[in-house]
């Protein structure tokens, strides 16, 4: 599953037509808020219709990768947090270098998208 954190917002007043669609893509302000996403367990159940009233179990999502978002819309940067499942750490992906991240460093004000894999 793949979730898409909504980074990006039109600031008021861009206007309508052609000319409003431009003005809002100039306008774009970036929310640098913290989401305090799970690394394990994350439960979709009360969001999945077939399970919602039908399964008594959860419906766990672990995280195993995370893609980060630095700069504006404009230009920016981005890296990677990843979970190498051979020897169970993450690793931060910047450019040409590669280095161990604590567990406690995943959940960042950067992260732009969320991969997560359900548990069987």
């Amino acid at each position: 599953m793949c979730i898409v954190m909504k980074r990006f917002s039109s600031s008021k007043g861009a206007g309508d037509g052609f000319m409003g669609a431009v003005r809002a893509q100039i306008c774009q302000e970036k929310n640098n808020e913290l989401v305090d996403y799970p690394l394990k367990g994350l439960d979709m159940r009360e969001h999945c219709l077939k399970f919602k009233n039908e399964e008594a179990n959860p419906v766990n999502y672990d995280l195993y990768a995370v893609s980060n978002h630095y700069g504006s819309l404009g230009g920016g940067h981005y890296t990677a947090t990843c979970l190498n499942h051979i020897d169970n750490r993450w690793y931060y992906f910047n450019d040409s270098s590669v280095s161990p991240k604590d567990e406690d460093e995943v959940c960042s004000a950067a992260a732009y998208l969320l991969f997560y894999r359900r548990r069987d």
